[in-house]
């Protein structure tokens, strides 16, 4: 697992890289594809981009989703971002350095209205506990809100995806490969996951 230290120092050449940009915008293709019709009133929609990294996705989502909280452990990634919806005058994000767990979205303003979607690009498979996390970021949903996820196949296999919406009883919509990425020379497939909290 790469610590947090590791993703700082990554931070500044993040975006500069083909294989992120690359992962950003197949995610989000698929998204366009079998998710964002799942949203009601997208337009004017809470979202919340857990682990958003430089907010390769959070950008691409931005035009088309009413506000977007984005947060990150990692306080580089989260400046990258910020410099960005400065630069860009992205008016409808919100980054943020934090770490969720029960007592964050308790106790911060910007978890005070529950969100309509959840996504997390590539980052639930190098979480030290998935289901509790997962746990705490459905508590975080509206009723009928969805959580959508992209984890390489070998850290999230479909199964594992499976089992973890069943155990905290949401309501499986999909869990499947939908890309595939070449890393020393091999396809590396990506998983999708989504999920709505029942009403």
């Amino acid at each position: 697992m790469m610590t947090e230290y590791t993703w700082d120092e990554m931070a500044a050449g993040w975006d500069t890289r083909a294989d992120t940009r690359l992962y950003a915008e197949r995610a989000f293709a698929s998204w366009e594809r079998k998710a964002a019709a799942l949203v009601s009133d997208l337009e004017n929609s809470h979202v919340l981009d857990f682990g958003c990294g430089t907010g390769l996705l959070t950008e691409k989502l931005a035009p088309v989703c009413g506000h977007i909280v984005a947060v990150d452990t990692a306080a580089a990634m989260i400046d990258v971002l910020q410099n960005k919806v400065v630069e860009k005058h992205i008016g409808n994000i919100t980054p943020l350095v934090i770490s969720i767990a029960a007592e964050t979205i308790r106790e911060n303003s910007e978890f005070s209205e529950k969100f309509d979607l959840i996504v997390a690009s590539s980052v639930c498979g190098f979480l030290p506990d998935y289901n509790l996390t997962l746990r705490d970021l459905s508590s975080a949903l509206k009723p009928g809100g969805l959580f959508v996820q992209w984890d390489w196949s070998s850290e999230m296999p479909i199964e594992r995806v499976r089992s973890a919406y069943k155990a905290l009883g949401l309501i499986d919509l999909d869990v499947e490969e939908v890309f595939a990425m070449t890393m020393d020379d091999e396809s590396v497939p990506v998983v999708m996951g989504m999920a709505q909290l029942r009403v």
